[in-house]
């Protein structure tokens, strides 16, 4: 007896074929757009640890190069103006340039409103923008470093200022007066780094961090508004940021 193999072919029909296409495109659309914001999230964060160390690093050179260890006001010099002290500072970073504010004509590039990391009003009534006005140095990967130079002698004052809740709008007392406080101010200087220059996000507390610089110590800002909970974040090793989508004018 003769046994016939019988040739059978298996397939997908067009419809199947299709169904499948459909439930891939439906799950990368879902999953896709994470994917990308996880990735630039991690480069975003390894710009900041980068650039953060770069700063320090061009700190502890300049206060080898003065006879100055452990002192941050040689290089961050109350006696200096802004514009000054980032022309002094410029020279720790190879290739780079110095611009000397928003007016100058050929740096209107480099100047751009950043969102605050949350709400903010700036005591106002609506939510506003971080605008930068400051010297600026433009280093060679591209990151901007906004110097603003206190001119305190010894990095030191008593400061007045406003209490403010936490969107920045001014705290009454039971008269409807502002409520003042005074205390000391210890800042040699701040600086806001933007580690990917004008690109996006462009906000405090992504790719725009405060850097605090004190006549002993470098440190993040410390007010939530600035990003300093997405800074700290960073520096320890946690890519997580911390900030709120607002529009501006709301």
């Amino acid at each position: 007896m003769k046994h016939h193999l019988i040739d059978r072919k298996f397939g997908f029909t067009l419809a199947e074929v299709l169904i499948t296409l459909g439930i891939i495109g439906v799950v990368a659309a879902m999953t896709l757009p994470t994917l990308i914001t996880e990735h630039r999230n991690k480069e975003i964060a390894t710009r900041v640890r980068k650039i953060y160390s770069d700063i320090n690093n061009a700190i502890l050179l300049a206060q080898n190069n003065s006879n100055a260890l452990g002192d941050n006001s040689a290089l961050f010099n109350p006696s200096n103006s802004s514009y000054q002290t980032a022309l002094n500072f410029s020279k720790y970073f190879k290739g780079s340039k110095v611009c000397t504010s928003h007016l100058d004509e050929k740096c209107k590039e480099y100047y751009y409103d950043m969102k605050y990391s949350k709400y903010y009003t700036q005591g106002t009534d609506k939510a506003t923008v971080s605008s930068r006005y400051e010297p600026a140095i433009i280093l060679n990967n591209g990151a901007i470093l906004f110097i603003y130079q206190y001119n305190n002698p010894n990095c030191y004052t008593m400061d007045t200022w406003s209490e403010m809740d936490e969107n920045g709008r001014p705290v009454l007392d039971e008269n409807k007066n502002p409520i003042t406080h005074t205390s000391p101010l210890d800042y040699c200087a701040t600086i806001i780094m933007d580690v990917n220059g004008n690109s996006m996000p462009n906000r405090l507390g992504q790719d725009a961090q405060q850097i605090i610089i004190k006549k002993d110590k470098v440190t993040p800002a410390i007010q939530p508004y600035l990003g300093s909970e997405s800074f700290k974040n960073i520096l320890s090793g946690n890519d997580e940021f911390i900030y709120e989508d607002y529009k501006v004018g709301e």
